[in-house]
């Protein structure tokens, strides 16, 4: 009896090991797939990155070597021009409004004489360096030539479209 007793849990401690260990050796068979694919994805990134950077450098020295491209030169219309600071400058006769309210002053850099609100509306025809003269000004919306010499700072001038 006794003898039996020992078999049998000699027989199940067996068994039992050969479930445990088929059911470790499927989760270590899954871990291992795991791993596999993981590494199989950083191999991907880094042949890419490699890829990447040999192209990046194969580029940059084709661009050193030779330019496709012509040498560009803006058109004279965009170009800013520089002014000699007593140059005066006349063009066709446009419409300005001010941006804000803004002083007019009797000459370039001259005395202040008036004050305009922002909006108001003017024509020109003539400017200097950071400056327009103010040939005429609209009231009540009909114009009326400038008298004296008007002037105001460029930057605190709209043209307007027409």
């Amino acid at each position: 009896m006794k003898i039996i007793v020992l078999v049998l849990t000699i027989l199940s401690f067996l068994y039992s090991e050969k479930i445990d260990l088929k059911i470790e050796n499927k989760r270590l068979i899954e871990k291992i797939d795991k791993l596999e694919n993981i590494v199989k994805k950083q191999e991907k990134l880094l042949k890419t990155k490699e890829s990447k950077e040999k192209n990046h450098i194969f580029y940059a020295q084709e661009c050193e070597e030779k330019s496709i491209f012509p040498k560009l030169i803006m058109k004279d219309e965009y170009q800013k021009k520089s002014f000699d600071k007593d140059e005066i400058i006349t063009f066709q006769a446009s419409a300005f409004r001010l941006k804000t309210d803004s002083i007019i002053y009797d000459g370039i850099n001259g005395n202040a004489i008036d004050k305009w609100e922002r909006g108001t509306s003017f024509t020109s025809n003539t400017m200097s360096e950071g400056w327009v003269k103010i040939s005429g000004y609209f009231v009540n919306r009909k114009w009326k030539k400038a008298q004296k010499e008007l002037w105001v700072r460029s930057a605190q001038t709209i043209k307007r479209e027409q």
